[in-house]
């Protein structure tokens, strides 16, 4: 391949050193000189690059060598933030901090740790130039954006070489688009998979789910899917179910779903070593086991004890794994959640006799390493990661740090194609734990086992939102916290963060204290039920937005400085955010916190709770226990629908758009049948509405979804004045008079 190329005018590929793995990635085609950003030059001496566009240096390297088994480049970084990189604790602007990439299931979620996802992506952003960067290579990789002060950044692999793409625009906005050029626009949900969601690791039969099931019906807290997690299955065995607690599954499910529940199943790729399980007989038969250095499948501990891992690199492997949920799919579950999918593997015999031997060789003259070991214990047993080796479709054998990021995102491949194959129809919800872009056209993601802190409230919203910059739209974390014991004023903030994130769903850990919506009294039930409901009020907007950020390649929700990249006080701001194009969110996520400090962007914006109206500027604005702090951008509407108790209760034909205006403005509405595929072909509705101070006008735009419904327009300016107007949609063109 040649040193760089073009992919399109604004799309740059630059490559360094061999890279030997990136045919499991990306392979764009290179299009010819001809066909670059015009107001670009491109230097390259001794391997060393040098990009620069409009008479402002993007990218200046400054060294490029081997060390140690180790690819390490490093470049020049000047002033200016630096955001994206996924789902990584710390600040919301990057700089000066340091990231490993090789994705891992760490225990804490605290800054400086590895997690599930490798999203080598960032955007630069100052006052003369904004970029992105994606450096693609799937193994072991370390980014050290500045960490010395001395305006340099560093990208360190385990390897031979990678390819980095460098994406332009003349904002974040159009970067992200590019980004997305490349990885993949996102998969467009079921509509219930924006309902609310309940799960637990410890719902031990189908006589408690059923259970939890009527508790949300009786007290009419709305909630569209449980989840199961491994307690389903027999001796963690996946695709088995446990014949004693989860007897009729087929009852189960029909009894769920006749109560207007979806049903999603924990996926694990780790599969037991036992004769006659059925899987595990396959696997071995068809060749689809990951192998250690002699050969053999490769054994590793998970929750069934002794493991094979499959080979997801093999697409004989990954249609094998599709076709899988066969059975699944015909007792009608709606929805997979792959999980332990790094692949995270406890230990390995290797490991394990290592550590034995170390611990019977210990003497309590040894002192301070005696700690030391056991607190550096699971780590080392969890070190087994050169022990493994994958083969590509020729057989070629390619060590397992070399492709480990992708891990995940093959299995969710695996699982998408598998159920496009089964049931073409049906739109299936799908989300990973793991992660590598370009996931985002196969299923969504969340953030893994987070734990019931203050500050995991707060992080969740800068994880969610760097995913959603790496182009990865729907995304979740575990509501309430998945480890240790929420506390009632905790798991409210919890619900008032998760209700404005695509996924929305309460996890918790069997170890730790429940947290259904009820379990700390009246009180709180009564304020969690008003969060959801406000949640399926806007189902309209949200699922509409969302379309159309997957056909626009816009992410959903955004940091502040993505609209609003001209006002440098956005830049640093991480505790509010974008929710759709309309709505900014600024919730509480500290302790005994009852009024905060907002920032306004722009112009007038409106609080959706009390309906004040508030200027550009830093204001303080109430946050009691009961409100979500929330605002409607100026010349914007919000949709809104009555709350029901799950989503395909019933048709949504009324709809109420709230506008906020002070001059003229128009946006699109989207709506399709929310559960199949056929808007693939078509067959949804795309109307545009054009409103100024006398009328409003609908056009049907694209789209061949027949919708009748009332639309009912209420329509506050910034002097106070409130209008409304109330249409029976029957047409593909209409204009209202609103005097």
């Amino acid at each position: 391949m040649r040193r760089f190329g073009w992919i399109d005018d604004r799309i740059l590929i630059l490559v360094y050193g061999k890279p030997d793995v990136n045919k499991f990635t990306f392979q764009p085609k290179v299009k010819n000189d001809s066909q670059h950003l015009k107001e670009c030059e491109i230097v390259v001496i001794d391997d060393l690059v040098a990009v620069e566009r409009k008479g402002k240096m993007v990218i200046e390297d400054v060294g490029l060598k081997n060390e140690d088994g180790f690819f390490i480049l490093e470049r020049k970084l000047p002033n200016g933030v630096v955001y994206g990189l996924g789902d990584k604790i710390g600040p919301l602007n990057r700089r000066e901090k340091r990231f490993r990439f090789f994705n891992r299931d760490c225990l804490l979620h605290t800054e400086g740790e590895d997690l599930y996802k490798a999203l080598p992506f960032f955007i630069f952003l100052n006052d003369e130039i904004v970029y992105g960067s994606f450096f693609d290579y799937p193994g072991y990789m370390e980014i050290d954006l500045d960490t010395k002060g001395n305006e340099r950044y560093t990208v360190r692999i385990r390897g031979n070489g990678f390819v980095n793409y460098i994406f332009f625009g003349e904002s974040m906005r159009e970067v992200v688009k590019n980004y997305l050029k490349l990885t993949g626009s996102n998969f467009l949900p079921p509509i219930w998979a924006f309902g609310y969601q309940q799960s637990r690791f410890g719902y031990s039969s189908q006589d408690e789910i059923i259970d939890i099931a009527k508790k949300f019906r009786d007290r009419n807290i709305p909630c569209d899917v449980l989840h199961l997690d491994i307690d389903y299955m027999d001796s963690y065995k996946i695709f088995t179910w446990n014949g004693e607690n989860f007897s009729n599954p087929k009852k189960m499910v029909d009894e769920l779903h006749e109560m207007g529940f979806k049903v999603v199943t924990i996926v694990d790729p780790g599969v037991k070593v036992e004769s006659g399980y059925e899987v595990y007989e396959e696997g071995i038969k068809g060749d689809h086991f990951v192998l250690d250095g002699n050969g053999k499948p490769f054994i590793g501990v998970v929750w069934p004890g002794r493991t094979h891992h499959p080979d997801f690199l093999r697409e004989k492997t990954r249609r094998w794994w599709g076709d899988l949920h066969e059975e699944f799919v015909k007792l009608g579950i709606d929805g997979f959640w792959n999980d332990m999918n790094e692949p995270s593997i406890f230990t390995s015999e290797r490991a394990l006799n290592e550590m034995k031997s170390r611990v019977n060789s210990l003497d309590l003259d040894f002192g301070v390493m005696i700690p030391s070991l056991f607190e550096n214990g699971v780590e080392d047993l969890r070190n087994v990661y050169d022990e493994i080796f994958h083969r590509d479709d020729e057989g070629e054998m390619i060590p397992h740090h070399k492709v480990r990021n992708i891990y995940g995102f093959m299995m969710t491949k695996a699982t998408y194609e598998g159920l496009r194959r089964l049931d073409p129809k049906k739109r299936y919800l799908i989300f990973s734990r793991s992660a590598y872009p370009g996931i985002q056209r196969y299923g969504g993601v969340w953030t893994g086992d987070n734990r019931s802190w203050w500050y995991h409230v707060n992080r969740e919203i800068v994880r969610n939102l760097t995913l959603s910059l790496c182009g990865i739209f729907y995304t979740g974390f575990d509501v309430g916290g998945f480890k240790e014991d929420v506390t009632p004023e905790m798991l409210v903030r919890f619900y008032q963060v998760g209700a404005f994130m695509p996924l929305f769903r309460n996890h918790s850990c069997v170890d730790s204290r429940p947290q259904e919506p009820w379990v700390f009294g009246e009180r709180v039930e009564k304020i969690v039920r008003k969060i959801i409901e406000l949640r399926y009020s806007l189902i309209p907007y949200i699922y509409s937005n969302y379309a159309l950020s997957v056909m626009n390649d816009e992410p959903f929700i955004r940091p502040l400085v993505y609209d609003f990249e001209k006002d440098s006080k956005t830049w640093n701001l991480e505790d509010q955010f974008m929710f759709g194009p309309s709505i900014m969110v600024a919730p509480v996520t500290s302790m005994g916190i009852r009024e905060r400090l907002v920032y306004f962007p722009e112009d007038v914006w409106l609080d959706l709770v009390d309906l004040k109206m508030y200027s550009k500027g830093w204001n303080v604005v109430p946050a009691p226990l009961e409100k979500i702090p929330h605002f409607q951008r100026l010349n914007s509407v919000v949709m809104k629908t009555k709350p029901m108790n799950y989503l395909l209760e019933r048709k949504i034909d009324v709809v109420e758009f709230e506008i906020f205006m002070k001059k003229s403005f128009s946006f699109f509405y989207y709506e399709d049948d929310g559960v199949s595929n056929d808007w693939e072909e078509g067959n949804y509705s795309l109307r545009k509405v054009e409103i100024d101070e006398n009328k409003i006008r609908i056009s049907k735009i694209d789209g061949n979804y027949q919708s009748k419904s009332t639309w009912i327009f209420k329509i506050r300016d910034v002097n106070g004045r409130y209008r409304e107007r109330i249409v029976e949609l029957r047409k593909d063109e209409l204009i209202l008079s609103i005097e």
